[in-house]
């Protein structure tokens, strides 16, 4: 890694970042990079508030004097299902737009999808083509749209602005926002963006107590998937520490969530899926991939899978590795929150490698030149085990990307010191 970068948009202070399981807060040296940080373990009793206000009395921070930048993943993310004219144009922009706000699409749909969908949702985008007078399919397929096979908490029309009146008058309880295709395909970001970060950070208020937090923290909280996605693409952008050598990937592993940062490059040229044009860096979110608030499901994950006792023999030493896999076939013991984090990275990257996930491209590992493990369930992983796990997923002859592991936090701290302009 190479020393931090200067950087105008990057004034000395401070930053808070509530996790899953951990607390951080880190003093920002003035040029994009970190002076120093300390680390503490959520308080569950406490609660967000009480913690959050005793950390920074004890550091003698007042945010109402000082400037903290603030975000957090304490909710494990707002569920976003989207249903539009077409899966592969308008319904893949609203996606990328939905993961850049740094929510989670649980699905997406086409409007001639007559089965809905059983999975619960904070949010339903409707979507149909791009503002032209002859709207074209989009009339009668929304004329025949029943939200009544969706599970949503709320829901948004942002599709042809000629449709959007007779879309409210049925739908009187949908919100109605600009169509952030316009008259073309060409994606802005802007109201579905907005729409889905104020959502997420309501989501975040709501469910988590956030709302009870000094008000200079309360407004200003960024969610945490958004804040690594920037800071992931500054370092793409050779705007960050890190030094990106090629197609690269990022897994941030946490105690709910991993989140998978692409480069596009990586993707498989036949991938079925494919990125959205002039995009640079994608991200994808597995839900059931984490250490603590996930780990039930990812236990499953690992016990089912054909390579589990090649995976063990790599992340255990050969004394423990037939005690353990003979447990977890027979659904008995718990490996440690190591081999968990391990085992997070291995699926993540598998699924990826075999483009198993709802709008998940295809990944193509053998094009891979650089793997970055951030987050926190990652900072006890060692790069040698690392480089050991991903040579299963790898081509036969194919040889192995660079593997660093974040230790600094250097990519959080590439994105909650950006205030650039936003980039799709």
């Amino acid at each position: 890694m190479n020393a931090s970068h200067p950087s105008p948009h990057s004034p000395a202070g401070l930053a808070l970042d509530i996790g899953s399981t951990v607390v951080k807060l880190a003093r920002l040296d003035g040029h994009g990079g970190l002076a120093s940080q300390e680390f503490e373990p959520r308080d569950f009793q406490a609660g967000i508030a009480r913690q959050v206000q005793a950390l920074l009395a004890r550091h003698g921070v007042n945010p109402a004097v000082q400037h903290v930048r603030v975000c957090s993943s304490a909710n494990g993310g707002l569920r976003v299902g989207i249903v539009s004219l077409s899966a592969l144009f308008s319904g893949t922009a609203l996606r990328n737009q939905v993961l850049l706000a740094g929510a989670n699409p649980e699905y997406l749909h086409g409007l001639d999808h007559a089965e809905g969908d059983p999975r619960r949702v904070d949010l339903l985008l409707v979507g149909g083509g791009i503002d032209t007078d002859d709207p074209g399919p989009a009339e009668a397929l929304l004329a025949r749209f029943d939200p009544a096979r969706y599970l949503f908490g709320a829901m948004v029309y942002c599709g042809n602005r000629h449709l959007a009146a007779a879309f409210a008058a049925r739908f009187p309880q949908a919100r109605l926002i600009d169509n952030p295709l316009g008259e073309t395909l060409s994606s802005r970001v802007g109201s579905v963006f907005d729409t889905v970060r104020r959502a997420y950070l309501d989501d975040l208020v709501f469910k988590e107590g956030v709302s009870e937090l000094p008000p200079e923290l309360a407004r200003a909280i960024r969610p945490t998937p958004e804040v690594a996605s920037r800071g992931f693409l500054r370092s793409v952008n050779n705007q960050g520490s890190f030094t990106i050598v090629g197609a690269c990937v990022a897994l941030d592993i946490g105690g709910a969530t991993t989140d998978l940062h692409y480069t596009v490059e990586c993707v498989a040229d036949d991938s079925p899926v494919q990125p959205s044009s002039g995009v640079s860096v994608a991200r994808y979110v597995f839900t059931d991939l984490g250490i603590v608030a996930s780990r039930d499901t990812l236990i499953l994950q690992l016990r089912s899978h054909p390579q589990l006792y090649e995976f063990l023999a790599r992340v255990l030493p050969p004394a423990q590795t037939r005690e353990v896999y003979a447990a977890l076939r027979d659904g008995e013991g718990l490996p440690s929150p190591q081999v968990l984090s391990y085992a997070c990275l291995f699926i993540a990257l598998d699924r990826f490698a075999r483009g198993r996930g709802p709008g998940l491209p295809t990944g193509d590992l053998g094009k891979l030149a650089q793997l970055i493990l951030t987050g926190g369930a990652a900072q006890s992983l060692d790069e040698a085990v690392i480089a050991r796990v991903v040579t299963l997923l790898l081509p036969e002859g194919t040889p192995p990307p660079l593997v660093q592991v974040d230790r600094r936090y250097e990519i959080w701290v590439a994105g909650i010191t950006w205030d650039g302009e936003r980039t799709v």
